[in-house]
């Protein structure tokens, strides 16, 4: 650093105010001299530049003085060409691991599609896969193959990704890296076949093919169904919605019939809000007795969201601003989240409520419960948790908030806070169990394989004891 500033500063500068003293010309001598100080000035500021850069460089942690030496190093002497940006986002991403498995960094790329995700904006087939699986764990409401379902075969949760490819030439497909790499080779545009069946053998007797067209697509994140029929909100090509009839393209409208009305909300994001809205609407409409709200599977997502829908869930609330959740930060402080409004009477009147979760139940999907929980909605033994073997049945036990900050394009996302329900609870570690208890019982334990519930027949049963109470 020494030797670059030398050379930089006295020779450029130096050298010209030597040049114009020999040329003898008088005329030219305040210009000379102008440039003279220029020069000085500039060796000054570049002083006073190198000085403030050790002095930051010297109260850098070691960990940062390491990694900037150690690109240097890398720029030098490394054999392979590497970009900066990779090598930065590498190192952010490997300090992600002094943090716990909810905080990340998102690099741009990685924002923007976080950012898109969260409003709902997609691009592909519409398919969302059980971790390390190709095992379907939902169908986007409103994507490609949610339109293409049918009299030729309906997509269900628990069915298996086969198969897919272009022009009839499909690629066997039997665990999560197939599914991943078949998909990722397609683009907007293209006619896409996908098979799929109950098992995962890509010849299965029960295997059906649908051809879709891998495009962009707006998801919604609720469902409502009630007396044989289902609705959800669709969009068209310019993004408008409409509150349609869907019973064609989806299963869980046929096991939901009598006066019970189901809403599954998928994701607390995009049109959740107001999706759920509309369900409640729907609700009033049809003057069901009772309501199966489903958040099996949901892992969570905004709290503003969050605090609008249990704006309609709260029966015992008595103002419009009550709290919903409460957030204990680091420093002690804390911030209570109040919901948006006071609807359950005027949407739910006296109907009785229940509430479906698993063990992929998670974050704002447990604060809901607790929300509901504490404002008497509904009691322990009106929660139906997923039995799975001889675990425990329980929601996921998540009970800490994340915050994310961003810079420009990029971001980071971080535990900030303990969340407790309005009554003081907090579940983080345990969730809610088949083991609590309260003066109605405790939540009732519905045996099942696997959080997949192929063909609805956890849900049937469930459906079945609601309508025996």
């Amino acid at each position: 650093m020494k030797k670059k500033s030398v050379r930089a500063d006295g020779g450029q500068g130096g050298g010209n105010a030597a040049a114009k003293a020999e040329s003898g010309a008088r005329p030219r001598r305040p210009l000379a001299k102008r440039f003279f100080w220029a020069g000085v000035a500039l060796v000054l500021a570049a002083a006073l530049f190198l000085a403030g850069f050790f002095t930051y460089y010297a109260t850098l942690p070691q960990g940062a003085r390491s990694l900037l030496w150690m690109w240097s190093e890398v720029q030098a002497h490394y054999y392979y060409d590497v970009e900066e940006d990779a090598f930065w986002d590498a190192a952010l991403g490997g300090a992600g691991d002094a943090l716990d498995k909810y905080s990340e960094y998102y690099s741009p790329e990685e924002y923007a599609a976080v950012e898109s995700s969260y409003a709902g904006q997609m691009e592909g087939t519409g398919l969302n896969f059980f971790t390390g699986t190709n095992r379907v764990a939902r169908v986007a409401i409103g994507s490609p193959v949610f339109f293409a379902n049918g009299p030729a075969g309906t997509v269900q949760e628990g069915m298996y990704l086969t198969g897919a490819g272009k022009d009839g030439a499909l690629a066997d497909i039997t665990d999560s890296a197939g599914a991943a790499n078949a998909l990722a080779a397609f683009k907007e545009g293209d006619a896409v076949s996908l098979r799929f069946s109950t098992v995962n053998d890509p010849a299965a007797a029960d295997s059906f093919t649908l051809t879709v067209t891998f495009a962009g697509y707006t998801e919604s994140y609720v469902l409502y169904a009630c007396g044989g029929r289902a609705f959800a909100y669709t969009y068209d090509e310019n993004g408008a919605a409409s509150w349609q009839d869907v019973s064609a393209y989806v299963t869980q409208d046929e096991a939901v019939s009598g006066d019970t009305a189901y809403i599954r909300i998928v994701r607390f994001a995009g049109d959740a809000a107001e999706a759920f809205a509309r369900a409640a609407m729907q609700f009033k409409e049809d003057g069901a007795a009772a309501l199966l709200l489903d958040l099996r599977n949901n892992g969570g997502g905004r709290m503003d969201i969050l605090q609008r829908i249990a704006s309609y869930l709260l029966r015992g609330a008595s103002s419009r601003t009550e709290v919903v959740q409460t957030a204990r930060f680091k420093d002690g402080s804390r911030v209570h989240y109040l919901a948006e409004g006071n609807y359950f009477k005027e949407y739910f009147g006296d109907a009785a409520v229940y509430a479906a979760a698993n063990t992929n139940s998670a974050s704002a999907s447990e604060a809901l419960l607790g929300a509901m929980y504490s404002y008497g909605t509904l009691a322990y033994a009106d929660i139906y948790l997923t039995k799975l073997g001889e675990h425990t049945a329980s929601t996921y036990g998540k009970g800490i908030m994340q915050t994310t900050y961003s810079r420009g394009d990029e971001a980071v996302k971080l535990t900030t806070a303990q969340i407790y329900w309005p009554n003081g609870t907090c579940i983080h570690g345990t969730g809610i169990t088949e083991e609590d208890s309260d003066a109605s019982g405790s939540p009732r334990a519905v045996a099942a394989e696997s959080n997949a519930d192929f063909g609805n027949a956890w849900l049937s049963s469930v459906l079945e004891d609601i309508a025996a109470r």
